[in-house]
């Protein structure tokens, strides 16, 4: 998970505290996860209630501590998507647009949560957040853990595993940024975005932090 347009350090040091910071999120989900099966119990399975924007700044805080100048707070300024040549392939919405984007993204969660199946409601959070871009880096890690989050209190436990799905969708890249743009295109031609992909991936990923678990445990 390692990133080299951070603030406050850079190099190895970086590297080791994008680690610790990732091990602190995890642990923070579950936390997540506990505090809302015991508040917001569901009559079917998981929990009653999704994660807010509350949840996601402490996602982002904690996996950007002492990395960026201002964990948490959403980004004043735009930011471009490139690729290591250089070559732009997303424009974010503007700063001054992220809470409105945010409102409708958690709009349509509230609406859709009990029909959602734990990977199709993990597939639209790690979508919409990588579009919507609300911080001014540390995004990506923030929406996978947001996305796994999200899937943990669906399903009404956090996984097993010691390598878990946002880690693997890394391990991805390629397959993960390519499924990011086919839901960006279909969303900019249809204001719908094509989920399949991702759903792929994540049901692939969650299957395969399962096992692994069950192997390592006979």
């Amino acid at each position: 998970m390692k990133d080299d347009n951070w603030e406050m350090i850079t190099g190895q040091t970086a590297h080791r505290i994008e680690i610790l910071n990732y091990l602190s999120q995890i642990n923070q989900i579950e936390a997540m996860v506990i505090f809302s099966l015991h508040h917001y119990p569901s009559t079917d399975h998981g929990t009653s209630r999704h994660l807010n924007e509350v949840s996601l700044k402490e996602l982002h805080r904690t996996g950007t501590f002492l990395l960026l100048a201002k964990p948490g707070h959403f980004r004043e300024t735009g930011v471009e998507l490139q690729l290591v040549d250089g070559t732009v392939i997303y424009n974010p919405p503007p700063p001054n647009e992220v809470e409105k984007y945010l409102k409708e993204f958690f709009g349509i969660l509230s609406a859709k949560w009990t029909e959602f199946s734990p990977v199709t409601a993990g597939a639209f959070t790690l979508w919409f957040i990588n579009w919507v871009h609300p911080f001014k880096n540390g995004n990506g890690r923030s929406a996978r853990a947001f996305c796994y989050a999200t899937m943990a209190m669906r399903m009404g436990y956090v996984p097993p595993g010691e390598q878990t799905v946002p880690e693997l969708i890394k391990n991805n890249d390629d397959e993960y940024q390519t499924a990011l743009r086919k839901a960006d295109a279909k969303y900019k031609a249809s204001g719908k975005p094509d989920l399949s992909a991702l759903e792929s991936l994540l049901d692939r990923l969650l299957a395969q932090q399962l096992e692994a678990a069950l192997a390592s445990n006979p």
